[in-house]
């Protein structure tokens, strides 16, 4: 990979911050600012000057709100002084998004455009905004010969395909080609020759599953047969080794129409979280996986990829804001509603008779009598719900978690 700061020399580290590339030289400034580039020291400087800025502005809606009610007489009442307030609320947001944008957009101005347009890129890649492309999209335009930094400029494009391409559009090959101002063939066979070994490392070396997407398109638009087997042959290497029982529990257990009793939140081991990062892009990109495979008659690969994915369930992704307040406000009036902890006495119940309970012997939580299934174990008779009842099977056919407290016993044991 190139240096952002000198794009003809190769990059020897990276800043701790944004991650961009840098050469001998500059590291050798960055270790001298606590490991920083240029960018980000400049940056740093900028933003306790913004921090003042934008206390200032919150003071002046704030103080605007307050003579708004002290200038209008409220007997005539309210909607004068409070529409005249939140004006001035109103105006200190856009006050400060305008500093923001324009702390963003003077922080790279004191570069030359080559460095503008290869610092904008990486920037891009690692935060998405859109500014840090226009930026490098005006200083490519002011560059001669751009040929003369084609190996860096493909580092940072395979570098968005990675880090970013779900904010790329659907039809991404036309969107670069254009913005770049080249061919798809010289894109696409660019991207083969910077970018075949790099997206394999970050797939499944430093887990950027997203990356496996555009990574088939360009090989589905070069037809490189050879390299799609090569792919498909690490994706079944890497599907050996995903826990499938342990994203089971992980997995919430959502019942239609149902309350579910609160349970304390755990934080899921980082294997699980990535585990669930491949099994949800292999979800994403199933047809396309099915397709090849039948092809290549491949299709006991097929069958055990589509049998894995099969098992495993999307997570549920708020469409908006206001579609995850609504979800989390239906989820905490749920908490409410549900249905208490058992009494002593009804426990001391539930242990003479385990079988005439409707709560989950496994995970504790209330069901209508058709959600439960009988459940055998050492000759008592328990309820357990269908996705527990899988889970006690395929760990042995072990004691129900809940059974194991009512008789003192080892649930594991």
């Amino acid at each position: 990979m190139k240096c952002c700061y000198h794009p003809d020399q190769e990059a020897e580290g990276a800043c701790v911050q944004c991650n961009a590339p840098l050469c001998k030289t500059c590291m050798t400034d960055a270790e001298l600012n606590e490991g920083l580039c240029q960018v980000c020291l400049r940056q740093k400087k900028f933003i306790r000057i913004y921090s003042f800025f934008r206390l200032f502005s919150c003071s002046l809606g704030a103080g605007w709100l307050i003579l708004a009610f002290i200038i209008f007489d409220t007997s005539q009442g309210w909607s004068k002084p409070f529409t005249y307030g939140l004006l001035g609320l109103f105006g200190s947001f856009v006050i400060n998004m305008l500093g923001l944008f324009v702390v963003n957009w003077l922080l790279l101005g004191n570069l030359n455009p080559e460095q503008k347009l290869f610092v904008a890129l990486s920037r891009y890649s690692v935060t998405g905004q859109k500014t840090f492309l226009t930026q490098a999209v005006r200083a490519m335009k002011k560059i001669d010969n751009l040929d003369n930094y084609r190996n860096a400029l493909f580092d940072q494009i395979i570098a968005i395909l990675i880090l970013q391409p779900y904010d790329l559009p659907m039809d991404w090959v036309a969107y670069l080609s254009e913005t770049f101002k080249m061919t798809e063939e010289d894109l696409l066979s660019g991207l083969l020759e910077f970018g075949h070994e790099v997206f394999l490392k970050n797939i499944f070396e430093n887990h950027h599953y997203q990356a496996i997407e555009p990574y088939i398109e360009i090989l589905n638009r070069t037809e490189q047969t050879k390299l799609y087997n090569e792919l498909i042959d690490k994706i079944m290497a890497r599907l050996e080794t995903a826990d499938l029982k342990a994203i089971k529990r992980s997995q919430p257990i959502q019942f239609e129409g149902m309350a579910q009793p609160q349970q304390p939140l755990r934080r899921e081991p980082p294997s699980v979280l990535k585990d669930k990062a491949f099994l949800t892009e292999l979800k994403l990109i199933d047809e396309e996986l099915k397709e090849f495979l039948i092809k290549e008659k491949r299709d006991g690969d097929w069958e055990k990829i589509s049998e894995t994915i099969d098992q495993f369930e999307l997570p549920k992704v708020p469409k908006n804001t206001f579609e995850a307040a609504r979800s989390l406000a239906t989820q905490q009036v749920s908490q409410r509603q549900a249905v208490p902890t058992p009494l002593p006495e009804e426990l001391e119940q539930v242990k003479a008779d385990p079988s005439k309970t409707r709560l989950c012997a496994e995970c504790g939580a209330s069901f209508s009598k058709e959600q439960l299934k009988k459940y055998e174990y050492k000759g008592i008779s328990v309820n357990v719900c269908s996705h527990c009842f899988t889970i006690l099977e395929e760990e042995g056919h072990r004691e129900p978690k809940q059974l194991a407290k009512l008789r003192g016993t080892d649930a594991e044991g």
